[in-house]
């Protein structure tokens, strides 16, 4: 497999798990105080509350909506590196364009769970949180797609021969010469005129 198709393949991976890294948790927080005990589970596109009651106050951001826009973008990088040497710069591109979109949406992302996610003043002796595997799951997926660019920027390499061809011309070789045609010599034009030559 070569280098070109394995970040082929990567990138397709980092996709892949970009997208199921929104669908889980990216952090969990709740109050661990009697009675009044809640929780709230954020994800890419929703905030789950325990109770239920307590959703209706939470606005969910949508935070899956760059990560997947990011990853539909890693996918059409993986589509173009079928195309010509000449115009395989469009792959490149995409995929520079795609990983560092995948990256800023990851690192806003967790940002934003790690404000939400502090307590503060005294609610800190009964909040507890923690982050979730979604999160986790979403830097894999920005470590995958650079290496996935780097793998796909690297070049065709160039066909490598059997061996050093060498074709050696010696004295009384009639051989084809390795440019060319080889030239017959006359005999006469070799040989030193002799004294009969010499008179006529």
């Amino acid at each position: 497999m070569s280098r070109r198709t394995a970040g082929v393949l990567l990138a397709v991976v980092a996709a892949a798990l970009a997208v199921v890294g929104t669908f889980l948790p990216l952090s969990w927080i709740g109050a661990s105080a009697e009675p009044a005990r809640f929780g709230l589970t954020t994800t890419g596109w929703t905030i789950v509350a325990e109770p239920a009651e307590v959703a209706a106050a939470v606005r969910p951001a949508q935070l899956g909506v760059p990560i997947v826009i990011a990853a539909l973008l890693l996918v059409i990088a993986a589509a173009l590196v079928v195309l010509p040497e000449h115009q395989r710069s469009a792959a490149r591109y995409t995929a520079v364009g795609a990983t560092g979109l995948l990256a800023g949406a990851v690192w806003t992302t967790f940002m934003v769970i790690w404000a939400s996610a502090r307590p503060v003043g005294e609610a800190r002796s009964f909040i507890d949180y923690r982050y979730g595997e979604g999160l986790w799951l979403l830097v894999v997926s920005v470590v995958a797609a650079v290496v996935a660019t780097v793998l796909m920027h690297s070049r065709r390499s160039a066909p490598r021969t059997a061996g050093a061809v060498v074709h050696r011309v010696g004295e009384g070789d009639d051989d084809t010469p390795p440019f060319g045609i080889a030239v017959a010599v006359l005999p006469e034009e070799t040989e030193p005129p002799t004294g009969d030559d010499r008179a006529r």
